[in-house]
Parts: C-alpha cells; structure tokens; sequence
C-alpha cells in the first residue's frame, strides 16, 4: 500500500481550493484536484506494508507539535502540467518535514523521496494533469482574477492513503494537533 502524511487545509482555504479546482475541472478539464482533499504534502507517499504503526506515529507527533501559521498565496506551477496555491517560505513547517524525514528514516528505514528535504517546495496542488501545452497556458491565464491569499493555523494532520489510478488517494485518518 501507498500512504502519505499532510496537513489538511482549514475551512475558508479548503472551499477556495475546490472552488477553483471545480472551476478548472468545468473550463479546461482538468479534473485531478477533485480526487483529493486540499492539502500540504509533509511526508511524500512511501510504500508500506503496515498501516498501524503509521497512524500510531502520526497520533504521537500531534501531541508533540504546537499549531503553527500558514501562509497560501499566489499561484506557482511545476511546468508543464501541475498548478498549485504556493505556501510562503515558514521555518516551522520546514523544521517538522525534516523532524518526520529523520523519525521516517530512524524508526522505520524510509528514506525521503527527491523532491523531500532541501528540494521540498511546500505547495497545495489544485491540478495535476497531463494535457496540452496550451490547455495549461489557458488554464493559467484564467486563474490570473484571483489571488489566494490565506492565513491560518496548521492544526490538522491527514493521513492519505493510495487507492489506485482510478479512484485516486483517501483521507483514513484526521488527527488534531493537540498541544
């Protein structure tokens, strides 16, 4: 099985996020943002045999974390194909992806991923698609009338778990920071 570890949007920046995701599944077809709930990836997806021993982790981290502030604003995309509402540079969410990085690595032998550690670009994707270079182009010039600008406070962890290419990732678990 595949899993990944997030922290969930709060109300107000989810409902802007599957608006738009709406929006560019209406107008360009790009559709993939619908199959999961909005979110910022703190553990890429790893493969695992057990579920237990993740859930249990995740549950043990939020008592140790505080909640903390999150900044969305902008657009920004990996070209040619991903949109996503940026998450500005924050100290704190960069020291827990490298805290989970070294637990994942010591307590369970995960090493991280290339895009993990100094390469992470924390993000909130809206679309993911494999489409023309000029459906993307429109895609991108159409979401130039807005400007995401949320702040809230990270105070939910989501663990994803991968249920095929047709039905696409699930929340199994949403556990509340605690401190």
């Amino acid at each position: 099985m595949k899993i990944g570890f997030a922290i969930l949007l709060d109300n107000e920046s989810h409902n802007y996020a599957r608006k738009l995701e709406l929006e560019l599944c209406k107008n360009f077809g790009l559709c993939w943002g619908l199959k999961q709930s909005p979110h910022i990836t703190i553990k890429a997806p790893f493969e695992t045999e057990e579920l237990d021993p993740f859930i249990e982790y995740l549950e043990d981290l939020a008592k140790e974390i505080v909640p903390f502030e999150i900044e969305l604003a902008g657009f920004n995309y990996f070209e040619p194909k991903t949109i996503f509402i940026d998450v500005k540079e924050n100290p704190k969410l960069k020291e827990l992806h490298s805290h989970i990085l070294k637990d994942m690595k010591e307590k369970f032998g995960i090493e991280p991923n290339e895009f993990e550690g100094e390469n992470v670009k924390f993000h909130s994707t809206i679309a993911l698609e494999d489409v023309t270079e000029e459906k993307f182009k429109k895609a991108k010039e159409y979401l130039k009338k807005y400007t995401p600008n949320f702040k809230f406070k990270a105070k939910t962890l989501g663990l994803f778990y991968y249920l095929g290419d047709d039905a696409g990732w699930i929340i199994i678990r949403r556990i509340d920071i605690k401190s």
